[in-house]
């Protein structure tokens, strides 16, 4: 239960910080750099995947969809607030650019699949876990042959 209670408060956490993150990243996307913007948001999400990667798969599992929904719906209520303020902003300083429906489509595609890094994350350590884990087990077999190979008696222990 205490795994569940962790995965909760970090999806929370992040779900939260996500939601401001994600309009701020596309407002960058739009004004600044669409490689840049790209690139905060993937080590944001990668760092959320490192955060879960040491729970459990159920929990990390439901604390990360959590995270990845929390985002995507409280993004739209703060890119209501962050937009005008960024607008007026820009206006004053040079030019704002609005992107066409089509570029705002690739963005949330874009945003979907920066999401499925925090899986990976937690898929890829929990293979390299497995891994290390199986190389000890054998490493330990191997010795206790070894060991068994050059007893005088040839009995087991």
């Amino acid at each position: 239960m205490e795994e569940m209670k962790k995965a909760m408060k970090y999806s929370l956490i992040f779900g939260i910080c996500g939601a401001v993150v994600i309009p701020v990243i596309y407002e960058i996307y739009a004004n600044v750099s669409k490689d840049a913007a790209l690139g905060l948001l993937a080590a944001y999400v990668i760092f959320a995947g490192v955060k879960f990667s040491p729970l459990k798969a159920k929990e990390a599992m439901l604390g990360m969809v959590c995270t990845a929904a929390y985002s995507g719906v409280l993004a739209i209520p703060v890119y209501l607030v962050i937009h005008p303020a960024v607008k007026s902003w820009l206006e004053k300083k040079s030019k704002y650019f609005q992107l066409d429906l089509g570029a705002q489509l690739r963005f949330l595609a874009a945003v979907g699949l920066i999401f499925l890094l925090m899986f990976m994350v937690w898929i890829a350590r929990a293979g390299v876990s497995r891994a290390v884990k199986k190389l000890r087990s054998n490493g330990e077999k191997a010795g206790s042959y070894i060991e068994n190979a050059f007893n005088e008696n040839g009995e087991e222990q």
